[in-house]
C-alpha cells in the first residue's frame, strides 16, 4: 500500500518530465480575468506542482507514522483518536495525488496548447473549470473525512470552540463536513453551467460563507456546552 501511494505521487512527475522536452522554452504560466495569457515562464517551472505533491505526501506519511506510533504507546481514547487520525491521513495521502495530478495533467494540456498557438490569448476556460472541479471533490471527501476524525491538530474544522471537548469536536465536524460536502457539490455544478470568469469568484464565495456558518455554528455549539456543563455543577 506504502509502495502504491508512492507510484501515484510519482505520476505526474514523470509525464511532466516526459512531456517537458515537446514544450518552448517559454512557456504561458498566467492567466488574466479573461483567459489570457498575462505571463509567460520557464517550462521547467511545471514542475512546481509535481514536486509539492510529493512534499504533500511525505509529510503526511511522516504525521501518519507519528500517530500509529502514538496508538501502540497509549491507550483508551488516545490511542482511539492517533488510530482514526493515521486513517484519515492514509485516505488523504491517496486523494491528494489523484486530484492534484489530473490537474496538473490539465495544466500540461492547456500550456502545450497555449505555447503552440500564434495567438496566446487563447482562453483558459477549460484549466479554470477542471481546477474547481477538482477542489469541488476534494471538498467532497474531506467533508465525508471530517466527521470521522477524532479530535487532533492536524486535521479538520480546529477553532477554539468546536477544539473545547470531545462533544464540541464531534458536533462541530460532523455538521462541517455536510457543509464540505455541499461546497464541493456546489462548485462542481457552477463549473459546468456558469461562465468561467465568474467560477473563481463563486468558488471563494461559497468557501467564505462555508466558514462563516461554520463559525457561527461552532461558537453556538460551544455557548451551548458550557451552558450545559454550569447547568451540572
Amino acid at each position: 500500500m506504502k509502495i502504491l501511494k508512492w507510484i501515484v505521487a510519482l505520476i505526474p512527475l514523470a509525464i511532466t518530465a516526459a512531456v517537458l522536452p515537446m514544450m518552448p522554452e517559454q512557456v504561458p504560466m498566467h492567466y488574466d480575468i479573461n483567459g489570457a495569457v498575462d505571463r509567460m515562464g520557464s517550462r521547467y517551472e511545471l514542475f512546481l506542482l509535481p514536486v509539492i505533491i510529493i512534499l504533500v505526501v511525505a509529510v503526511s506519511g511522516f504525521t501518519k507514522a507519528h500517530y500509529e506510533k502514538r496508538a501502540e504507546t497509549s491507550d483508551g481514547s488516545e490511542a482511539k483518536s492517533a488510530r482514526m487520525n493515521a486513517r484519515v491521513l492514509k485516505i488523504s495521502s491517496f486523494a491528494v495525488p489523484v486530484i492534484f495530478g489530473a490537474l496538473q495533467c490539465g495544466v500540461l494540456y492547456m500550456t502545450y496548447r497555449n505555447a503552440k498557438a500564434e495567438n496566446v490569448e487563447v482562453n483558459s476556460d477549460l484549466i479554470v473549470r477542471l481546477s474547481v472541479i477538482l477542489i469541488g471533490i476534494m471538498c467532497v471527501v474531506f467533508g465525508i473525512i471530517m466527521p470521522k476524525t477524532e479530535r487532533n491538530n492536524v486535521f479538520g474544522f480546529r477553532v477554539t470552540w468546536s477544539m473545547y471537548n470531545e462533544n464540541t469536536w464531534k458536533k462541530c465536524n460532523t455538521f462541517g463536513g455536510i457543509v464540505f460536502v455541499i461546497i464541493g457539490m456546489l462548485m462542481i455544478i457552477s463549473s459546468a453551467i456558469v461562465p468561467a470568469e465568474f467560477i473563481i469568484f463563486l468558488m471563494l464565495g461559497y468557501l467564505l460563507v462555508g466558514t462563516v456558518v461554520m463559525l457561527v455554528y461552532s461558537c453556538k455549539v460551544y455557548k451551548e456546552e458550557k451552558a450545559s456543563e454550569s447547568a451540572q455543577k
